[in-house]
């Protein structure tokens, strides 16, 4: 089993309808129901290890492949060479962030080109290092330029806006936004001990709150796995955030008030010793872990991965949960509805990071293609 996050992936899912369907509602017994409770002013929902659907509602997701970006390109403005981040648009337009050549490169729902933007430099709307990009409420398209460390927005037509240096917070990432421009971000700060924190800033990149926040070991990179926060914003504006060693999201309003938290029971996953071998390789290559040093294998993968919201509020969480079919690895997805209930689950290959989930088709960023190529696809998700 290979554990990183990009690889190389078999074309053939092209022609195959990834479907993972569950029990009808009727067939769960009294012990998978969901159960909704209110705990110190706060909804908790906890849910059972397997999806509940509501009665009469869908209870399996079909993911049909409907489109691939970068296999064909006509012209070499449009090819991909290092794919970072994938964004969708209301009018379903692609933007693909290509590392290597430092360009936005954008197309139609169809896969049709249609500009490119984007300049190395340091000077205003150039870019060094662009590690991510989000598309604000406002429909700014807003790039997080590591190695100049500032934001810079964009107009979605390409037009420079502005950037914002990042100061003391360099170091922070993940970065989404609300309707009012504020800014929301995953920061580490290093001392004597070495705090994570959810942080949401104003419009000029003040801090005006902490969402969340733990300590985390000193050196995380002596340990597979190290607990971090996965955040996203929703339409309303509440913040949903998770840490990745523990199986709950929790809902904020715009207010900073935690309104919901939401659990699920699940089975952890167990870390064999032929990963233990394969996860150590990665990290290492041939020769091993270096004479002095350290490196943990917990006996089991953290609960989670990181998740995404669509436009209706539901949430797909993607978890270390896997199977292997056609000599590939397929991770699992859990769905749960906007109020938080566990509806159902479907496994992806884990080759293909899935970035956006929107109008019920989910698009997936490819680092390198069995050719070789970088490639975004698309697949139309069926619920039946």
């Amino acid at each position: 089993m290979r554990f990183r996050f990009i690889g190389v992936v078999s074309l053939k899912l092209l022609f195959i309808i990834i479907s993972i369907c569950f029990l009808n509602y009727s067939a769960f017994s009294v012990e998978q129901e969901i159960v909704t409770k209110t705990e110190n002013g706060v909804q908790v929902i906890y849910n059972p290890k397997n999806p509940v659907p509501p009665k009469g509602s869908p209870s399996c997701i079909a993911l049909k492949p409907d489109l691939v970006i970068g296999r064909q390109a006509k012209n070499e403005e449009y090819m991909f060479y290092d794919l970072r981040s994938v964004q969708v648009d209301d009018q379903e337009n692609i933007y693909a962030l290509d590392w290597k050549e430092i360009k936005i490169k954008v197309f139609d729902k169809n896969g049709k080109p249609l500009r490119s933007f984007g300049q190395r430099g340091q000077g205003p709307g150039e870019m060094s290092m662009p590690t991510r990009m989000v598309i604000s409420p406002g429909n700014n398209l807003i790039i997080d330029d590591m190695g100049n460390s500032k934001l810079i927005f964009y107009s979605l037509d390409g037009m420079f806006i502005k950037e914002i240096p990042m100061g003391k917070y360099w170091s922070a990432f993940s970065f989404t936004f609300d309707s009012k421009d504020n800014i929301y971000a995953y920061t580490r700060s290093y001392g004597e001990a070495m705090i994570s924190e959810l942080k949401k800033f104003d419009s000029n990149l003040k801090p005006v709150a902490t969402i969340a926040s733990f300590e985390e070991r000193r050196n995380p990179s002596e340990q597979a796995f190290s607990a971090r926060i996965s955040h996203n914003v929703t339409r309303d504006d509440n913040v949903i955030w998770l840490i990745t060693s523990k199986y709950e999201l929790t809902v904020v309003n715009s207010e900073g008030r935690t309104i919901k938290r939401i659990l699920k029971d699940y089975d952890p996953v167990k870390i064999t010793k032929k990963i233990k071998e394969d996860l150590i390789k990665e990290e290492f290559g041939d020769k091993g872990i270096p004479q002095g040093m350290t490196f943990e294998v917990p006996s089991y993968f953290p609960p989670l991965r990181y998740f995404i919201v669509d436009e209706k509020g539901r949430m797909f969480v993607s978890t270390y949960e896997y199977e292997e079919k056609d000599k590939m690895d397929y991770l699992s997805y859990d769905v749960f509805d906007a109020e938080g209930r566990y509806i159902a689950k479907f496994f992806h290959p884990r080759d293909e990071i899935v970035f956006v989930v929107k109008k019920n088709k989910v698009y997936c960023l490819l680092r390198e293609s069995e050719e070789g190529i970088p490639l975004v696809k698309r697949y139309s998700m069926v619920w039946k």
